[in-house]
């Protein structure tokens, strides 16, 4: 059997390389410069390992998403804040001085932008309120949709047409937010009008019907339907039934096409609003005066 040979020379020259580059990286870990990159590099290191944390701890936790979500921003941002200052102090930069024209600036700066710092400490208190959470469905003003992402500054919210809206805090403070989906029930509302000649007690018992044949509208809470007016061309009704809220839609849909299904097949007349014109007809000039 024919024995293998190893390259002497080879493995000398190998081991001479990694020699070499071993005390290049060690001078440069030396310098300043060398100790900036590796606390960047261990300040990566340390922000990937916080959100994977972050991420296991958000799969068993799903009541307060965006107060781990801000919280993790936060110290990600100490973390680089930590890496920035110890660097520039390794490179030879006088940090306390920067610090305080840092300071001085930022003074002039806070000045200049108001309505970012109002939006900021609005946005701790929207955190600490918690009156909605990432995935909820919100009514802001004239703006609505599913909460994409709360941040100090602003909340993104995601329309139905697949657009991104972002709100400012401050709006979110100063303006009534209506959270359509931050119950487990929500009730189904429609105002209805039927024929004066309709037996309301009739209606009544229809209506019922056809609540209590629709699987996902609930039995408790119980629905409702009250008396609203007497409108112009019709005895107008309330009608109130829960569903959960994640059928809303569906079941919305599908309650107002059994009872418009009902009402056909009852004879029960849903009246559009009527207007009688009456007109008026005087004698001519001439006609008058021919008759006079």
């Amino acid at each position: 059997m024919q024995g293998i040979t190893f390259d002497k020379h080879a493995n000398n020259d190998y081991a001479g390389s990694m020699n070499d580059w071993l005390q290049h990286a060690y001078k440069l870990l030396s310098t300043g410069w060398g100790a900036f990159i590796l606390l960047i590099f261990l300040g990566w290191i340390a922000c990937a390992t916080l959100s994977r944390v972050f991420r296991r701890f958000h799969m068993h936790n799903h009541s307060h998403r965006q107060i781990l979500n801000l919280s993790v921003k936060a110290i990600k941002g100490i973390i680089w804040a930590l890496v920035l200052i110890q660097g520039l102090h390794g490179v030879g930069v006088d940090v306390v001085g920067f610090l305080g024209a840092a300071g001085v600036a930022g003074v002039a700066i806070g000045f200049a932008s108001q309505t970012a710092l109002s939006n900021l400490i609005s946005g701790a208190f929207l955190v600490g309120e918690s009156s909605f959470r990432m995935g909820d469905y919100i009514q802001v003003g004239s703006e609505e949709g599913t909460v994409e992402s709360i941040n100090l500054l602003s909340v993104y919210l995601r329309r139905a047409d697949n657009t991104l809206t972002r709100v400012p805090c401050e709006t979110l403070i100063k303006t009534p937010v209506r959270n359509l989906t931050g119950a487990a029930q929500r009730r189904i509302d429609f105002d209805l009008g039927v024929d004066y000649a309709s037996d309301l007690s009739i209606v009544r018992e229809i209506i019922m019907n056809v609540i209590a044949n629709q699987p996902l509208l609930l039995d408790e809470p119980a629905p409702t339907i009250t008396f609203g007016n007497f409108g112009d061309s019709s005895l107008n009704l309330h009608i109130g039934a829960w569903c959960k809220t994640e059928h809303y839609h569906a079941v919305r849909y599908e309650f107002a096409t059994a009872i418009l299904a009902a009402f056909a097949e009852k004879n029960i007349n849903i009246p559009f609003p009527i207007r009688a014109v009456t007109r008026y007809e005087t004698p001519s000039s001439s006609n008058y005066s021919a008759t006079k």
